[in-house]
């Protein structure tokens, strides 16, 4: 087994006790969800990924080829609790994780199920609330008829092919996350739907 296989396969181990730490909440898609309680829960998963993108940039001999994976709504950006608002607000946790690993040189890539027809607007967006964007994949008219997790996972595969080993995939449903071509995946809560 490889050395990034290897780690994978403990990243995994780490994810899963965040993961659990992060989404035992009482809210579910009947109830309604304060922004502070969703920033807790949020907070929750990303304080174990930071810490797991800083042990490894330290590790790296170089981070030029590191990369992180962010989906946009209710991920990297507030999207269900400013959902008329323009530009809307980054989720603070997942923003300062985006901006610490991009100063140590990992690059930052959104993939997202949002059609690309809007790319300007979205790039607009994350760069006005503070995001570094390394680069935006999102779906042409063909591909909004395939699967988001089909999508999702052929842009990080793509990324791997071109020689960027992705450390984290942050995303708050299963279809950012599943599909694999990441070192280590970390779901943000979506309260059974209710932010998808």
């Amino acid at each position: 087994m490889n050395s990034r296989a290897l780690r994978r396969l403990a990243a995994v181990t780490v994810v899963s006790g965040a993961l659990v730490a992060g989404l035992v909440s009482p809210a579910s898609a009947s109830t309604t969800v304060t922004y502070a309680q969703w920033q807790s829960d949020v907070t929750a998963v990303t304080d174990p990924a930071l810490a797991y993108v800083q042990q490894r940039i330290a590790e790296a001999s170089s981070t030029s080829d590191l990369a992180i994976v962010l989906d946009i709504d209710n991920t990297s950006l507030a999207s269900y609790f400013y959902p008329t608002t323009y530009p809307t607000p980054a989720d603070p946790p997942v923003l300062a994780l985006a901006q610490y690993a991009a100063s140590r040189g990992v690059k930052i890539f959104f993939v997202s199920a949002r059609p690309d027809v809007i790319d300007l607007i979205t790039k607009y967006n994350l760069t006005a609330v503070g995001y570094p964007v390394n680069g935006l994949y999102s779906r042409n008219p063909i591909q909004l008829f395939e699967s988001v997790q089909t999508f999702k996972t052929a842009e990080r595969k793509a990324l791997e092919s071109e020689g960027y080993d992705i450390i984290a995939n942050i995303g708050n449903n299963w279809t950012d996350l599943n599909g694999g071509y990441a070192d280590s995946t970390w779901k943000l809560p979506d309260y059974d739907g209710l932010l998808d």
